[in-house]
């Protein structure tokens, strides 16, 4: 009967310690592995996630677009990532229209006030485009 005691405690040791190290695993970005898309915070840096700007997110879009030396589509993805339908709305209206030069490719002296629908067109190639387009179709 002891025998059949312990090798239950054992178990139920061993189930609860797998458990446990699931429930705490993360991958590499951070996530749990069993809780989907959720990060484990810990308690003290709850108020430490990043807080939305628009006015941040379309600085860093004009910044990724109006270079001389090319447009960095990798910026532009990096600064959309994780944003929303209504987020990118808000990026969008704050964009306004902003003058662009369709010969040059950037903010130039002789260009025309477009939207930011039409410089992600004419900054990005079709794949980055079409996929902020599925991404966001309501704005784009």
């Amino acid at each position: 009967m002891e025998k059949k005691k312990a090798i239950i405690i054992g178990f139920s040791v061993l189930v609860l310690g797998v458990g446990a190290y699931f429930l705490t695993k993360t991958n590499k970005d951070g996530k749990s592995i069993l809780g989907g898309k959720k990060k484990y915070i810990d308690e003290g840096d709850i108020n430490t996630a990043p807080v939305f700007s628009a006015k941040q997110k379309v600085s860093l879009l004009y910044e990724a677009m109006n270079r001389y030396s090319g447009t960095d589509e990798t910026l532009i993805v990096e600064t959309l990532t994780g944003v929303t339908q209504a987020q990118f709305g808000a990026i969008n209206k704050l964009w306004g229209l902003k003058n662009y030069n369709t010969l040059l490719g950037y903010n130039t002296v002789g260009g025309s006030k477009l939207p930011l629908k039409r410089w992600l067109r004419e900054e990005l190639n079709d794949e980055y485009y079409i996929l902020l387009r599925k991404k966001f179709p309501l704005y784009l």
